[in-house]
């Protein structure tokens, strides 16, 4: 954990199943995957940031923005393992993961979020990925779109699932990873209970991969699975002054 600066993975595809072609739907007028982008290109604590991607769409209209891209394959089921196919090219320990559909999360999030990682890892040397969380209204607990996770009094995260469960919290989709644990990751097979939930993060609880969790005060994060998401997050960005 030497270095200060870490490569940021941004997983975007086209074929998104709830919302097809989201990173490209324009938030306040520039496509979202451009304000994901943006946001992780100034976070202080990423070196590099790249879109990972199998859409010539999205890669063009990154690039032209000025942004850096890359191509990975079709066949990544999840954007954990886009981001663990571009890890490939990476000399990298640690990567930290966002997601095309996240353009509420500014640039002091990231800072925040990396910081406060490094510093559990150097606490606890067997973390091998960090999630935040925060915690979940009524209405999060009640959507099959939120995820609840189960937290431990040491913030390790114990599970996490989709059913509309009082656990008190939810995840955030970023992920801060040890290369090993993403390489665990991929390796590994589905088991029934992530492929029931549809959640691809299960399959590190089922492999006993150390998670731990980072405390975000935030209940107000949106990130855009649904069409109609888009107007919510728009009025968010506005509230908050990112736009």
């Amino acid at each position: 954990m030497k270095e200060e600066k870490y490569t940021c993975i941004i997983a975007a595809r086209y074929k998104s199943s709830r919302f097809e072609g989201k990173p490209l739907h324009p938030i306040h007028g520039k496509p979202m995957i451009l304000w994901v982008a943006e946001h992780a290109n100034r976070a202080n604590r990423v070196k590099e940031a790249i879109v990972a991607t199998d859409d010539e769409r999205i890669y063009t209209t990154v690039a032209d923005a000025g942004f850096k891209a890359m191509y990975t394959s079709e066949d990544c089921p999840n954007g954990s393992a886009r981001v663990a196919e571009a890890v490939n090219n990476l000399d990298d320990e640690w990567v930290f993961e966002m997601q095309g559909d996240q353009p509420m999360v500014t640039p002091d999030i990231i800072d925040d979020f990396i910081e406060r990682s490094v510093a559990a890892i150097k606490k606890t040397n067997d973390i091998r990925v960090i999630i935040p969380f925060s915690e979940a209204t009524p209405e999060h607990t009640a959507s099959p779109d939120v995820v609840k996770v189960v937290v431990t009094k040491s913030n390790r995260l114990a599970f996490q699932t989709r059913l509309p469960i009082e656990t008190g919290y939810r995840t955030l989709g970023l992920y801060f990873w040890h290369r090993d644990a993403l390489n665990t990751f991929v390796s590994s097979d589905r088991s029934p209970v992530e492929i029931a939930e549809d959640s691809h993060p299960i399959r590190l609880y089922m492999n006993d991969i150390y998670v731990h969790g980072i405390k975000i005060q935030d209940t107000s994060w949106v990130e855009v699975d649904r069409p109609h998401q888009i107007q919510e997050v728009e009025e968010a960005m506005e509230k908050r002054g990112i736009v």
